[in-house]
Formats: structure tokens, C-alpha cells, sequence
């Protein structure tokens, strides 16, 4: 204490050895942020119903799975140079890679419609859906 320091009487007095490597005790705080406890748990429900994860270290998208696939209108505002970061190299996904009939099928419904839609009645160009986006 500051006072057997001030008096000295520390030095009449016997302490225990210290030890140096003795470990300290465990930290015990910190709690997961409340909206990541909801999202594990919703994670976990549906990982139960049968859904998979889908990778998410593919950062270079092409347009067709992006825009195409979710059904958004190749003409729509959204996808423009400004709200959009196109690449330049490479600047297109080779089509072979997309799905023949899923290709097939979302191009018909965007251009004829389907399933009680009638489409946005104008030409879907596979130029488009080939266009990789960040």
C-alpha cells in the first residue's frame, strides 16, 4: 500500500515470491451483437429446411446471374454505368457457362412473358447478360 511504502514497513514484512508465469484469469466478457445472433439463427433454420450456402468469395458477376436471373428488365435504370461497376477485363462471361434451358427460359420470360406475366415485350440480347459487373 502506498503507506508501508511511505514508511517502510514493507521491508520487515514477508510476501510470497511472484510468479512470472503463471497465467491470468480467463476473460469471460463480450457477447455477440444481437442481430448476428439473428441472422445464426436464421441461418440455421433454414440450413434445417434444406437450403445450402452459396460461395460468396466470387466477387466478378456476370449480368445474367445478377440482373437476368432476379428477373430485372435488361433496359432498367439500375443497371446503367452509374449504379452499376462494369469490368473491363474481363469484360464478358463465356455464355457456355450459364445453364442452356435456365438461359432459355429466362430469356422467353423476359421477352414473351410466362406464368400469367407478359414479359417487358422487347428483345433480351445475350450481349447483355454477358456483361461481368463487381
Amino acid at each position: 500500500t502506498p503507506e508501508m511504502i511511505a514508511s517502510e514497513s514493507w521491508k520487515e514484512l514477508e510476501f510470497k515470491p511472484y510468479n512470472f508465469q503463471s497465467l491470468g484469469r480467463p476473460i469471460t466478457g463480450g457477447h455477440l451483437h444481437p442481430l448476428l445472433k439473428v441472422r445464426t439463427q436464421f441461418r440455421a433454420i433454414f440450413l434445417e429446411m434444406g437450403f445450402t450456402e452459396m460461395p460468396t468469395n466470387n466477387f466478378v458477376e456476370s449480368s445474367f446471374w445478377n440482373f437476368d436471373a432476379l428477373f430485372q428488365p435488361q433496359q432498367h435504370p439500375a443497371r446503367d454505368a452509374h449504379d452499376t461497376f462494369f469490368l473491363t477485363h474481363p469484360r464478358t462471361t463465356d455464355p457456355k457457362s450459364f445453364p442452356p434451358e435456365y438461359l432459355e427460359r429466362v430469356a422467353k420470360i423476359h421477352s414473351k412473358g410466362g406464368h400469367r406475366s407478359l414479359g417487358y415485350q422487347c428483345p433480351w440480347q445475350i450481349e447483355e447478360a454477358e456483361k461481368n459487373i463487381l
